[in-house]
C-alpha cells in the first residue's frame, strides 16, 4: 500500500516545475499534430496526485487539460476527440475537487499498475499518450511498457520520469553495498512521494529486474562494488542501458538528464518513448528549448564563452560537424530525412536542435558529399526545391552519402 505524504503537495518544488514544464512544452505541439491524424487521442496521467498544489501551482493534470482545451478551441479538425484519464491511489477525492471545471475527465482511484491495462483495453486504433511520473521506482515495470508497445493503437508515446539515482541507490542496497557520492546533497531536494526501499534479498533483486527489464544492472553494481566505476558512472551506464532495453520495442527513445544548477549532477532522467520519428524530433527541439531556458536560470542570464549541451559538457564549433559526418556517412542507401535525424539523436542524444543538423546537411549537400532527393523536386516557379522539412502527403526528403 502506497503511503500518503500530504507534505509533498503543500508546495510545488523546483524539480516538479521542471518536469511539468517539459511535459507542457512538448504536449501542446504534440496534441496539435495528433489531431491532424483524425483519430482520437487518449491521454493518461498515471500518477496524477492532487492535480493542484496547495500553493496554487497547477499539477500535471491541470497543465494537460488546459493545453487540450486550447488545442481543441483552435483546431480546424472537425469532430476532434480527446479523452483524459487521471489515476491516483490516495487522492482521487482531491483530484475530483481540483478538476471540477472539467466534468468529462475520468478519475480513477487505485494503483496505476492495477488499472492501466483496463484503461487501455478498448483503445484500438487510437493515439495514446502516457505521462508516467511515479511515486518511487517500483511502479516502473518494464514488462508493462512492452505490452503497451505491442497493443493495437494507432500510435503510443510515453514520457517517463526515471529516478535513476534512486534506482542505483536501491540496487546497491539489494546487492549488499551502499551508494557513496562526493555530493552529499544529491538527494536533499529530491523529494519522493513514496520512496522505494530495497533490501539484500532475492525478492528485491527480482523486483529490480522487473523494473529494469532484465538483470543487466547487476553487472553495473558489481563494477561499482569493485571500484571499477563510481556512482555517477553507474547511474549513467544504467540510464543508457535502460533506454537500450526500451529500444527493443520502441523505435526511438530519448533521455534528458535534469538538473537545476550549472555543473550539478542529474537527479532525474526524463525518458521519451515513441515509434514515430516526427515525435522524436519534436521532443529533441523541446528538450533543447527547455535546456536554453534552464541555462539562463543556471547562469543568472550571464553569457558563457563556451557552448554547452544538456549534460553541461563544453562543445566547440566543429563538434556537431564531426558527429554529423560520422553518422550520415553510414547511409549508402536512400533513407528519409526524419528517420536519419531520429537515428542521429538516438546515437548522440538531444545535443542540439534539429535545425542545427539540417544546416550542416545542407552544407554537405552543397559540397557534394551528401545527395538529397526532394519531392516535389521543383517549386511552383520551376526552381529546384531546397526545403529540409518533411510534411505528410505534401513533401518528402530522402538522402544518402555520396558514392
Amino acid at each position: 500500500m502506497s503511503k500518503k505524504n500530504d507534505d509533498f503537495f503543500k508546495e510545488k518544488k523546483t524539480w516538479s516545475q521542471v518536469k511539468d514544464q517539459l511535459l507542457g512544452c512538448y504536449f501542446k505541439p504534440y496534441v496539435q499534430k495528433i489531431l491532424h491524424t483524425r483519430k482520437p487521442l487518449v491521454y493518461v496521467d498515471c500518477f496524477a496526485g492532487k492535480g493542484k498544489f496547495e500553493d496554487g501551482n497547477p499539477g500535471s493534470p491541470l497543465i494537460a487539460l488546459e493545453i487540450i482545451d486550447e488545442c481543441l478551441a483552435t483546431t480546424k479538425m472537425v469532430d476532434a476527440e480527446v479523452s483524459t484519464t487521471f489515476i491516483d491511489l490516495n487522492y482521487a477525492k482531491d483530484l475530483t475537487e481540483n478538476l471540477k471545471a472539467y466534468p468529462k475527465v475520468n478519475i480513477l482511484s487505485g494503483k496505476y499498475e492495477d488499472l492501466i491495462s483496463n484503461v487501455l483495453s478498448n483503445k484500438r486504433g487510437k493515439n495514446v499518450f502516457l505521462y508516467i511520473d511515479p511515486y518511487g521506482i517500483k511502479s516502473l515495470q518494464c514488462s508493462a511498457f512492452d505490452r503497451f508497445a505491442n497493443a493495437p493503437f494507432n500510435s503510443i508515446e510515453l514520457l517517463i520520469n526515471l529516478n535513476s539515482f534512486g534506482f542505483i541507490r536501491e540496487a546497491c542496497h539489494a546487492m549488499g553495498t551502499s551508494l557513496e557520492l562526493d555530493d552529499p546533497t544529491l538527494f536533499d531536494d529530491l523529494v519522493e512521494y513514496d520512496p522505494s526501499q530495497m533490501t539484500a534479498s532475492d525478492k528485491s533483486l527480482q523486483e529490480l529486474d522487473e523494473i529494469a527489464g532484465g538483470d543487466y544492472w547487476r553487472q553495473i553494481i558489481e563494477s561499482y562494488k569493485n571500484h571499477r566505476i563510481n556512482g555517477y558512472e553507474a547511474e549513467e551506464l544504467f540510464a543508457e542501458q535502460y533506454c537500450r532495453r526500451l529500444s527493443q520495442n520502441y523505435a526511438y527513445v530519448l533521455n534528458m538528464p535534469l538538473r537545476i544548477k550549472r555543473g550539478q549532477r542529474p537527479k532525474y532522467r526524463m525518458i521519451h518513448v515513441t515509434n514515430h520519428p516526427e515525435g522524436c524530433l519534436l521532443m529533441v527541439d523541446n528538450i533543447c528549448n527547455r535546456w536554453e531556458a534552464w541555462k539562463d536560470v543556471q547562469t543568472g542570464g550571464q553569457l558563457s564563452l563556451f557552448e554547452e549541451d544538456v549534460n553541461n559538457q563544453v562543445i566547440d564549433k566543429t563538434y556537431f560537424q564531426r558527429k554529423v559526418q560520422d553518422h550520415f556517412a553510414n547511409y549508402s542507401e536512400w533513407i528519409s530525412l526524419n528517420k536519419s535525424l531520429s537515428m542521429f539523436f538516438m546515437q548522440y542524444g538531444p545535443i542540439c536542435k534539429t535545425g542545427t543538423i539540417k544546416d550542416i546537411l545542407k552544407k554537405l549537400e552543397n559540397d557534394g558529399r551528401l545527395v538529397i532527393k526532394r519531392d516535389p523536386p521543383k517549386t511552383e516557379t520551376g526552381r529546384p526545391s531546397k526545403f529540409m522539412e518533411e510534411k505528410t502527403n505534401k513533401q518528402t526528403v530522402s538522402l544518402r552519402w555520396a558514392q
